[in-house]
């Protein structure tokens, strides 16, 4: 079979740490007997480019403009293509996007904390008198804790919701309460980028007409990050920053797997069974000594993964234990090829 493969590389140049699925994936596939085909999803012709495919892989991200191009062009590829797809719709079309995924949560069932989400001003000046203070406020994009902010009072709430349903914001940070900048700083802004090549280190985005907030659940030193591809479930602890509430982006992983808590685990694999996600991993918090998810995504460090001295397996009810370290890729590309060879043979028939 031939699968056509759009590169990746996300190692941070800091850590060194390796980041890159796209070369381990051609490694495997080729391994295995199979073809691969790089394409350019970039390029105006990537629908000829996959003539003769049987599949396709991309791991995009949330920057670059990626979520664009892969919100248009994937399900196209998937449904009317016909290719098998990695990520497919049901595992990444809310990547990203916490309003999709509380939306997507709640209607599965899925244990959360307490989530309010408003479109309408007079609708959310009117909550706020009865809000439970201190409480999170999220834009709805945003990883490592970016767009993550704990408000305190009603009028520092306020001031979040005269902003976001006025002007709009950028980013949740202090600056973001600031009256946006003259038209001389942004002509100085684009005096850089025009003759020093210097551009912003993200691409700005404005935020408005809607406010996204999350009971804040105090005494979490530590959230749970529990990651299934299919019936793998590979678990850590992440400890909040120095003074902080937050502990994605923190660098602080605790991989002793007797501290993990084996109803994170057993809720990651509910999750992914009843999504139907190729991949997913699930962020917790204890809610009355029970677990909540408060963000999902199909996509993750991978070296964070392999470092995980095992996983687990649901076999019936029993979580059963499987030491040793594994690429993400590997359990991915396991299972991409499981699931071309069903399709396959279905054809056959």
């Amino acid at each position: 079979m031939r699968i056509a493969i759009h590169p990746d590389d996300y190692t941070n140049p800091k850590t060194g740490k390796p980041d890159a699925s796209s070369p381990l994936w051609a490694e495997l596939l080729e391994k295995a007997g199979h073809k691969v085909k790089w394409v350019n999803v970039y390029r105006a012709d990537i629908l000829d480019q996959l003539k003769g495919c049987d599949g396709f892989m991309w791991r995009w991200a949330h920057f670059g403009g990626m979520g664009q191009i892969a919100r248009r062009l994937l399900p196209v590829i998937e449904n009317e293509l016909g290719l098998e797809v990695y990520p497919d719709q049901a595992t990444c079309w809310h990547y990203d996007d916490k309003i999709a995924q509380y939306y997507l949560l709640t209607a599965a069932g899925i244990p959360m904390p307490k989530t309010w989400v408003w479109s309408d001003k007079e609708q959310a000046n009117k909550w706020l008198n009865e809000a439970p203070f201190p409480l999170v406020i999220k834009l709805w994009t945003g990883a490592s804790s970016e767009n993550v902010r704990l408000v305190r009072d009603h009028d520092e709430a306020k001031l979040w919701v005269d902003r976001l349903f006025g002007p709009g914001v950028g980013h949740l940070n202090e600056t973001a309460l600031i009256p946006p900048p003259c038209i001389y700083k942004r002509l100085r802004t684009a005096a850089r980028v025009i003759f020093k090549g210097k551009y912003p280190l993200r691409p700005w985005e404005l935020h408005k007409n809607y406010i996204y907030s999350q009971e804040f659940l105090p005494a979490n030193d530590f959230d749970t990050r529990i990651t299934v591809i299919r019936n793998r479930a590979f678990g850590f602890r992440r400890f909040n920053r120095p003074e902080d509430f937050r502990a994605s982006g923190s660098g602080n992983i605790d991989y002793d797997v007797s501290k993990v808590d084996p109803e994170c685990v057993r809720l990651g694999f509910r999750i992914a069974r009843r999504l139907g996600t190729q991949s997913v991993a699930c962020d917790f918090l204890q809610l009355n000594q029970k677990p909540v998810v408060t963000e999902i995504s199909y996509t993750y460090a991978s070296w964070a993964i392999y470092d995980c001295p095992g996983y687990w397996e649901l076999e019936g009810e029993d979580l059963v234990w499987k030491a040793g370290h594994m690429w993400p890729e590997e359990a991915q590309i396991e299972d991409f090829l499981a699931r071309l060879e069903k399709r396959q043979q279905s054809k056959r028939n």
